[in-house]
């Protein structure tokens, strides 16, 4: 029997938080692993997906101020110690930068692997000196103490050995996995009165955080050229901070917006929110299309094909032509179109670029207006992602 312990930062609607809850949820089912499914980041229990049955959350002290924190990451790292102990942990599992560092440093005898969920070169986020710092020192320390790396996708593989000098012999690519079952299931769910009222027109939907790595703003800039030649609606899905700046953009672009409450508005951007089911949405729409100047392994886009409908994408790092399963490019950005049977990847919109802008809105009227693409095609792709192929080789990390 296996001890296992699987780390994360929180029970989130994030991707690593699905990916996290549901491989803890699925391992408890074999017989030779015992799980548990530990949570530093505080009081947050609300579960978003599934996870195993034993799960321990770490609820440091409130903390304010530099010495607040060192506290309480002192505070972590000694209860992740003691469940280490108590557990008897034969291989411990982090999801995320901040766990990572706990799981390093409470090394005892136990095999350490990192999960990468997301490039750490094409993160604007990692900036400044602090960045740079990150980037230097502390990330190359902090892989290179570990016993084994899992990315998400082979090109954050290639990032880690290239960028941060970590030895191929350490690294290993697994995608994430999809409950396909449940997952079209779930397209199945009726829609509400008030929101098939949305779908008469055709509507391009996206989902994330509204945040700057996701770029809804450069795809509102996109709809406002697409709208004059076509009757198309902006869905999107997903709660963040910069939601003033995008009611404000549409504004200036005049363009209708709904803050969508439960009550049908005319509009031409539809501001949903968070939606526990957004499967029964991408089941109406007639295209998704994925903005994003950076990801890991963008699931949004993954659970599109499964939907069966349509992608347009950006050729940002990494995933999305690794999902779109395009082989042979080059490492930089895709300057122009690259079509595909079930969508397209298109270049970065990370820049206003009246070229750029264009050629995203000839891609999204092709696809609105051609007959959705073959069941087949969609599975070709999308088989690579079953739940089977992925724990299998999730046992190979935590047996050998």
């Amino acid at each position: 029997m296996k001890n296992v312990l699987l780390i994360g930062s929180e029970l989130g609607k994030g991707g690593a938080e699905r990916s996290i809850s549901l491989l803890s949820y699925y391992l408890e089912q074999e017989k030779d692993i015992n799980v548990t499914l530990c949570i530093l980041s505080g009081t947050g229990r609300e579960r978003f997906y599934k996870t195993c049955s034993n799960v321990v959350f770490v609820d440091p002290p409130a903390s304010t101020g530099i010495i607040g924190k060192l506290k309480a990451w002192r505070y972590r790292l000694q209860k992740l110690r003691e469940i280490k102990q108590q557990n008897h942990i034969d291989v411990s599992v982090s999801f995320l930068e901040g766990p990572d560092y706990a799981n390093v440093l409470t090394r005892q005898h136990e095999k350490v692997v990192l999960s990468i969920r997301g490039s750490k070169s094409h993160d604007k986020e990692i900036a400044g000196m602090m960045g740079k710092l990150r980037k230097k020192l502390l990330i190359p320390f902090l892989y290179k103490k570990a016993d084994e790396i899992i990315c998400v996708t082979q090109a954050l593989s290639d990032e880690m050995k290239q960028d941060f000098g970590i030895q191929p012999s350490k690294l290993k690519t697994i995608y994430n996995f999809y409950e396909t079952n449940v997952i079209q299931q779930k397209c199945g769910e009726p829609l509400t009165a008030e929101e098939e009222k949305i779908f008469t027109r055709p509507v391009i939907i996206t989902s994330g955080r509204l945040h700057m790595q996701k770029e809804q703003d450069k795809l509102i800039r996109v709809l406002k050229n697409v709208r004059s030649r076509s009757d198309v609606r902006l869905m999107i899905l997903g709660d963040g901070e910069l939601k003033p700046n995008l009611l404000q953009l549409c504004a200036e672009l005049d363009l209708k917006v709904c803050n969508w409450k439960g009550n049908y508005e005319d509009a031409d951007v539809y501001l949903m929110g968070f939606q526990s089911n957004a499967f029964k949405f991408y089941a109406h729409s007639s295209l998704f299309a994925l903005p994003s100047s950076w990801e890991g392994f963008p699931n949004v886009l993954a659970e599109a094909l499964i939907c069966n409908i349509p992608v347009v994408t950006t050729d940002c790092p990494t995933g999305p032509r690794e999902i779109l399963n395009i082989q042979n490019l080059p490492d930089t950005p895709v300057t122009d179109c690259i079509r595909t049977p079930v969508g397209s990847l298109l270049p970065m919109l990370n820049i206003i670029d009246e070229r750029i802008y264009t050629m995203w809105a000839e891609e999204i009227l092709y696809w609105l207006g051609k007959p959705l693409p073959q069941q087949d095609d969609f599975g070709m792709l999308t088989e690579r992602f079953t739940l089977k192929a992925m724990l299998q080789q999730w046992r190979q990390v935590l047996q050998k």
